[in-house]
């Protein structure tokens, strides 16, 4: 985004430098604020996906050392694993 926004800016720039005459005179004062870039998202990597035994198609994503019971999101009948 920091690129569209450098890139934008700098067409603003432009439009303005070609708008002064003998009558009037037309600048500009200020520049568009473009944000840092943020910082990449992490998580940790402590989940397991299951799957129930009636609906697998529809798995959970569970913590590692969690023991259960389990729920199935479609039905609700519990499970363990």
């Amino acid at each position: 985004m920091p690129g569209l926004m450098q890139e934008l800016d700098d067409d603003l720039g432009e439009m303005f430098r070609g708008l002064n005459s003998r009558n009037f005179k037309v600048s500009r004062t200020g520049r568009l604020d473009i944000p840092a870039a943020p910082m990449p998202l992490t998580e940790p990597d402590d989940m397991v996906i299951i799957a129930s035994p009636c609906h697998g198609y529809e798995p959970i994503k569970v913590p590692e050392d969690e023991a259960g019971p389990f729920h199935c999101l479609v039905c609700g009948d519990p499970f363990a694993v």
